[in-house]
């Protein structure tokens, strides 16, 4: 996926043990590996949390911006020891924000509406964001960081379980596109779905 040429987002679904979370893994790494800082948020227990403390990862936040490591004390929306995401990224011209379980932070709060303005202003800069989540819970998000995300239409869709998964990225999915092992689903970039198979750990 390309978020300078597709995005400024994409977004990664599937339901729980699709391979989603893997995949976000193997693109924070992709993009570690390549020179570009990621800042990571896990709202709960997620395989990015290992990316704490690597080379270029700029904080790990759970789903209150609090670092999952500890350290670090901005009152950030109100929350004592929460960290402010814009601060983290601020003076980092190429970023990308890796968000898991996006459906758990709400488009209210601090952080939620954080995300949103790294969003926006990532659609004339050199950031992007990632998000993963359950397939039905951000098909039906409306508002906010997650909704936006998926208006660019790109993204993965992981172990599609019904015809109607599509509605995420506003597809029609291609015949037996439903089921499979982990990792199994479509690359859809601007609309277009290829059948793929995500890496996963072994």
């Amino acid at each position: 996926m390309d978020l300078q040429g597709q995005g400024p987002a994409a977004v990664i679904a599937g339901p729980p043990r699709s391979g989603r979370s893997s995949a976000l893994v193997t693109a924070a790494r992709s993009l570690l590996d390549r020179g570009t800082p990621v800042l990571v948020v896990t709202p709960r227990r997620s395989p990015l949390r290992d990316l704490a403390g690597a080379p270029g990862v700029l904080a790990v936040l759970d789903g209150n911006a609090r670092s999952v490591t500890g350290g670090g004390a901005d009152d950030f929306g109100g929350l004592p020891g929460a960290l402010d995401p814009l601060a983290l990224v601020a003076g980092h011209e190429r970023y990308v924000v890796a968000v898991d379980d996006a459906e758990l932070i709400s488009p209210d709060s601090a952080l939620g509406l954080a995300l949103d303005e790294i969003l926006r202003t990532g659609r004339d800069g050199e950031h992007g964001l990632l998000v993963a989540g359950a397939t039905g819970d951000l098909a039906t998000a409306y508002r906010g960081f997650a909704a936006e995300a998926r208006k660019g239409r790109t993204g993965l869709l992981l172990n599609v379980q019904s015809p109607a998964d599509g509605d995420l990225f506003a597809v029609r999915l291609p015949r037996g596109a439903v089921g499979g092992p982990p990792g199994r689903g479509l690359l859809v970039v601007s609309g277009t779905a290829t059948p793929i198979q995500a890496a996963v750990p072994d």
